[in-house]
This record gives C-alpha cells, structure tokens and sequence, in this order.
C-alpha cells in the first residue's frame, strides 16, 4: 500500500542561485516553513556549524495534532542538475493558467504547458535546471466494485 511521500532530498549547483526561487514557489504551494541545516561529505546531517554556511534549505508544510510535517530539503553540493522530475499537484486545471503566469515572475525557466489535453500540467526548472512540474489530473472514473484497476492475480499452483 502506497503511503505517500513524507520528504524529498533534491541536489542543486548553488543554493544561492535557487533561494530566491523555492522562497516563492513552496511558499505558494504551501510548504510555508523554512530551516537552514548542513550536510558534510559524508552525508550527516546537523545544525549548521558557527562560521559554516548552511548547504541545505528545508522547507515544511504547516501541520497539526502532532503529525510530522511533509517537506522538500534543497541541498547544494555543485552538482549537475539532475534528470529526474518532480511533480507537484495544482489545486485544479483551471489554477494552472494562473501559475503558467506566475511561475517566470518567481523565477522558474522553461516554463511550458503540457500539449496532451488528459494530462494538464506545467513543467519548467528552477534557475540551476531542476525538472520540475505543476500537475490537475483529473478524476478517474472507479472500476467495478470489487475490482482494482490494478489487480493481478497470483499464476495458479
């Protein structure tokens, strides 16, 4: 059974060069709250050190009764971008015109919409070339009751 998804570690080039960006764009999705940390080249995770810069921006939604809070951590470690995409949902097809005009005002690059009319969604990057998306997919009709779309049947002994 799929859960979701608590957390996303993406890398980039430049923290520097993305901030600005993911400041505006998680804030508008949601993910309203910010945390500087520090990765060393091991790969452990801390606090950022005195006279250290921080190498990692979290950013975490707002949540309530406890329950741990979904986030994304942007972590600097100079390298290329990569080719995997991220995709967020849209509030609806229709929110997706107002974000294809709002996406280059926050700095997005590449921003284009989808040309298959069943899958509207906006896919652009960030300023150091992470692929990202904007997705409404819309509701699926439900299958026979009793039945999965997705069923398979173990082979017979």
């Amino acid at each position: 059974m799929f859960l979701g998804v608590d957390h996303v570690d993406t890398r980039v080039r430049s923290l520097r060069d993305v901030e600005p960006f993911y400041d505006r764009f998680f804030a508008a999705i949601g993910l309203v709250r910010k945390k500087y940390s520090y990765v060393d080249e091991a790969g452990e995770w801390s606090a950022v050190p005195p006279g250290v810069a921080a190498n990692v921006a979290e950013y975490f939604e707002r949540t309530t009764g406890g329950a741990p809070p979904r986030f994304v951590g942007i972590i600097e470690d100079g390298a290329p971008p990569s080719r995997t995409r991220i995709a967020f949902c849209a509030e609806s097809v229709a929110a997706l015109d107002e974000w294809y005009a709002r996406l280059p005002e926050m700095g997005a690059e590449k921003v284009e919409r989808s040309t298959d009319p069943a899958y509207p969604a906006i896919f652009f990057e960030d300023p150091c070339g992470t692929r990202l998306e904007l997705v409404a997919r819309v509701a699926r009709p439900s299958p026979s009751p009793g039945l999965s779309s997705r069923a398979v049947r173990p082979p017979a002994p």
